[in-house]
């Protein structure tokens, strides 16, 4: 379902790309993913409500135009549950096209405001992008920090330290 997704996104990215308004389409798409609930999910899967339901209920939620065309096509076609992959690819095309890359930051603690400027600063400069970093606490993470973005990962835990040591003894 990932390429499929991808065809999606990448004729909502088109589309909105023509009509000048990337920025829009992306910030009204975001809003909405990060709206989506349970129950929203319910409604839009369930078999017995109809797809004229769905679209006229989901037209009074969704501002942007476009985001709303791409749902009635979503909600004809019978592919509502690409909706979160479409967005991920969505995503994916709008930050390479703007030079931006998100990271996630893994560490036992809370970074301070300095550590992630940073990370964030050694980051833009190697992949030349825009990098927006998140940081996620790990309890189990025991010292030091892992970095995932784009599929990469960079681990410099004591944890992959331990790990590796381990490995290396019990050959």
């Amino acid at each position: 379902m990932g390429y499929v997704a991808f065809q999606y996104a990448e004729a909502l990215f088109s589309l909105s790309a023509e009509e000048n308004q990337i920025d829009s389409v992306y910030n009204g798409f975001d809003a909405f993913i990060k709206a989506l609930d349970e129950d929203i999910y319910s409604f839009l899967y369930h078999p017995k409500v109809s797809k004229n339901d769905k679209k006229e209920v989901l037209s009074k939620v969704i501002d942007n135009k476009m985001v709303m065309n791409f749902m009635n096509v979503l909600i004809d076609n019978s592919r509502i549950e690409l909706l979160q992959d479409s967005f991920i690819e969505f995503k994916k095309i709008y930050e390479n096209q703007n030079k931006m890359m998100s990271a996630f930051v893994y560490s036992g603690i809370v970074l301070d405001d300095k550590e992630m400027k940073q990370l964030q600063e050694n980051l833009s400069k190697k992949h030349n992008r825009n990098v927006t970093l998140e940081n996620v606490v790990d309890p189990s993470i025991l010292g030091g920090i892992k970095i995932e973005f784009e599929g990469n990962v960079l681990d410099q835990t004591i944890n992959h330290y331990l790990h590796s040591l381990k490995s290396s003894l019990t050959k």
